[in-house]
């Protein structure tokens, strides 16, 4: 194993790693990132690999590849973040390596995501006028044209939306008193209209599998109830894991150690990742997750080990 060398910059006090393997841009329904200004950012930092992991789609990946072409130093992994329904509830799974263009059965599970993303939009439309809300179709739409481009509505249409920006929405309106009392409001409102649930985990990980990518569990914090070995275990079966995003905001850099140790009992292959939703994000927190340089070529060779495969 190589020395992990530190680099003179640092991002919120940590090392500033040579790739980032969990990001956004406003393709995903809850961020407003530009996805130009991850290159330029992993251009000025000298970061050697980044993946765009939007939530549920790969809609950015045409804009995404044609802006590489002026990046040729960053490489770019076709990704996405896609989020299943498991034994233990929802799940975020980080899936690396699609190949372009998608094949068939990969592009019809990509279209029960647009679905299942408008389907949940409509469901939060209906729950809170369940309630008494005053909330229609037609000012959900407006409120995902305030922060979001036309181009990502046009392919994706009107989806669910950011939960910060429903939230303030609905203590402008009048529909709860403070944003903390959005919670309960949401609970009530499912109970009165069905919220669907998202794909499950049997009928994604074998396309996403067939197509040749890899997948990681995303922040396993919580999935992994902190460090609950048996469920661990069970999740990795249940996701046909092949890494683990070890390294994360959301992960205590003592469990980083810990989940480190893990993958290589397992034959695992570690990420980390940002998770950088905003412009803001990018400035301040891009590739700053921990990671040490080392785990992007394990990252690699499992990939490019799976290209070859498929």
């Amino acid at each position: 194993m190589s020395k992990h060398v530190e680099n003179p910059n640092s991002v919120a006090g940590n090392h500033i790693a040579r790739y980032d393997l969990h990001l956004h841009t406003c393709w995903s329904y809850d961020a407003t990132a530009r996805p130009e200004n991850h290159f330029k950012r992993a251009h000025a930092l000298g970061v050697r690999c980044i993946t765009i992991t939007d939530h549920h789609v790969l809609d950015s990946l045409e804009e995404v590849l044609e802006i590489a072409q002026d990046y040729p130093e960053v490489r770019v992994v076709p990704s996405a973040e896609l989020s299943v329904t498991t034994s233990i509830g929802s799940v975020d799974l980080l899936c690396y390596g699609f190949p372009h263009p998608f094949p068939e059965e990969l592009q019809t599970l990509l279209n029960a995501y647009h679905t299942w993303q408008r389907t949940q939009g409509e469901a939060l439309s209906r729950g809170l006028q369940a309630m008494g809300c005053n909330f229609t179709d037609a000012d959900r739409l407006d409120l995902l044209r305030s922060y979001r481009p036309p181009r990502t509505i046009d392919v994706q249409g009107n989806t669910h939306v950011k939960g910060a920006f429903i939230r303030r929405y609905c203590v402008e309106r009048g529909f709860i008193d403070t944003e903390a009392g959005y919670d309960d409001l949401w609970k009530q409102a499912r109970q009165k209209v069905h919220a669907p649930p998202y794909p499950h985990v049997a009928d994604v990980i074998p396309v996403v599998k067939r197509a040749g990518a890899l997948v990681a569990i995303a922040h396993p914090y919580g999935y992994f109830n902190r460090h609950d070995i048996p469920r661990m275990d069970a999740l990795r079966t249940e996701c046909q894991l092949d890494g683990i995003e070890c390294a994360h905001p959301g992960v205590p850099p003592e469990y980083t150690l810990f989940y480190r140790d893990y993958c290589v009992r397992h034959g695992l292959f570690s990420t980390g990742g940002s998770d950088c939703h905003t412009d803001e994000d990018i400035q301040q927190k891009f590739a700053g997750h921990g990671g040490p340089d080392e785990w992007l070529d394990g990252f690699l060779d499992r990939l490019d080990t799976r290209r070859r495969r498929s």
